[in-house]
């Protein structure tokens, strides 16, 4: 029996949950595993009296972990960027291993904190899609594979928020507050509901997918704020679910990085993935099509991720920097395609004045750009509105040509709002 001594850094619901994997199955992962995982020191900034610490040494400073003989891995739970990302470091320089959830820390420093001497002794399973061990699954099962696409709903609160619009007829306000009223959405869920959280993960996924550096700088990110209750309706209307999702294409060594909404067909097993559960579809030159869903978040789903990077360690398939770690980086063989160049399908809903000859003057617009429409939903005002709706679905088009041509159509005198623009995803 190997017995692997860890010191926390955090006491939130992360660290709580793993404290409970620990306490209530720890026996029993010792009889599968032939590992014991103890738990010897716990920093945070301050204590809470009423969480079973099981004998841990406590202290407010994080610096007590690595300085610690005892502590064999440090595992950093506490959030934020730029003392969590000083604490890895500190850990990693004094020869100790780290397990983090921290998605930020990793998208934005993964380059600096991943290098010769580190990149055996620091996993983050948990930093992507709570308990879905698409991390291990890429840097395992599938790296025989040449990957062709990877895409996600890889943030619950936005998951949640636009399933509540379209299965409770709420706004995105009142499906906001709801959200956050259960605890899936912070106070402030600006880094969710504007794509930045999906962006960190997409990042690292991105490196582990395509052996790229990590570059969040260049991940094409919007948020969900624009998608009204009208969207929902017509794109159901249409055939489809909005979700929002990170995408990663391989097209020919040129890779799409984008996190958007999107719209997906319903019979798709991607648009049926509702609330805050989480789900990565993943294409392999061999493997085929995969999906792999579930919690995305939380107290448990997040922890228990945590301890298969902690059980790794303990079996000895988390190797020493002397172990097979690379000689030198290699460049990678792809390359970041830009937002302008992406081609697809695209939803466009228009208010309008509800006055004749503005259909005529939207669809001269998109001739005249070349861009053909495949299927049209026009609504009359009603009551006492002079607005209208002009719902398009257009061929795939090259992204630089749709912006230029809803500039245009914003500038029709006739146009009473901005265009909601919205891309489609076939999936395949």
């Amino acid at each position: 029996m190997k017995e692997l001594k860890i010191g926390i850094a955090g006491l939130g619901v992360v660290a709580q949950g793993l404290l409970e994997i620990v306490r209530n199955n720890g026996a029993l992962i010792a009889e599968r595993t032939g590992v014991t995982i103890k738990v010897v020191r716990v920093a945070s900034r301050s204590e809470k009296p009423g969480v079973d610490l099981m004998g841990a040494e406590f202290s407010k400073s994080t610096d007590d972990l690595w300085k610690d003989s005892q502590v064999d891995v440090v595992v950093e739970l506490m959030g934020g960027v730029d003392v969590a990302k000083n604490l890895i470091n500190s850990a990693l320089a004094s020869g100790k291993k780290v397990v983090t959830a921290n998605k930020a820390v990793i998208a934005l420093h993964g380059n600096e904190l991943l290098n010769k001497k580190t990149r055996n002794r620091l996993k983050f399973e948990a930093s992507v899609a709570g308990a879905i061990p698409i991390i291990n699954l890429l840097q395992g099962s599938l790296v025989p594979n040449r990957i062709q696409q990877v895409v996600g709903i890889i943030n619950g609160t936005c998951n949640y928020i636009l399933t509540a619009m379209e299965q409770q007829f709420l706004s995105f306000e009142s499906a906001l507050q709801k959200a956050q009223e259960l605890g899936f959405a912070e106070a402030d869920p600006s880094f969710d509901i504007d794509g930045i959280d999906a962006a960190h993960k997409l990042t690292i996924l991105s490196s582990l997918a395509f052996d790229m550096p990590f570059d969040f700088k260049n991940i094409f990110v919007e948020g969900i704020r624009s998608i009204g209750e009208k969207d929902i309706i017509f794109a159901d209307e249409l055939g489809y679910r909005v979700k929002h999702v990170g995408i990663l294409r391989n097209n020919e060594g040129r890779i799409e990085a984008r996190v958007h909404p999107a719209l997906i067909p319903k019979e798709q097993l991607l648009a049926n993935v509702l609330f805050e559960q989480n789900a990565v579809s993943v294409i392999g030159d061999a493997s085929g099509s995969m999906l792999f869903a579930g919690p995305g978040a939380g107290s448990l789903p997040t922890a228990s991720a945590v301890f298969s990077d902690l059980l790794d360690f303990g079996s000895d398939n988390g190797l020493d920097s002397e172990g097979l770690s690379k000689e030198s980086a290699k460049p990678s063989a792809f390359e970041l395609t830009t937002m302008d160049q992406v081609c697809v399908p695209h939803y466009l809903r228009i208010n309008v004045l509800d006055k004749p000859g503005i259909m005529a003057d939207v669809t001269k617009v998109l001739s005249e750009s070349e861009i053909s429409i495949e299927a049209v939903i026009q609504k009359e005002s009603e009551g006492e509105s002079d607005n209208a709706s002009i719902v398009i679905l257009t061929n795939a088009v090259e992204e630089h040509v749709m912006q230029k041509a809803i500039l245009t159509i914003n500038s029709l005198p006739e146009v009473s709002e901005g265009v909601v623009h919205i891309r489609l995803e076939g999936m395949s």
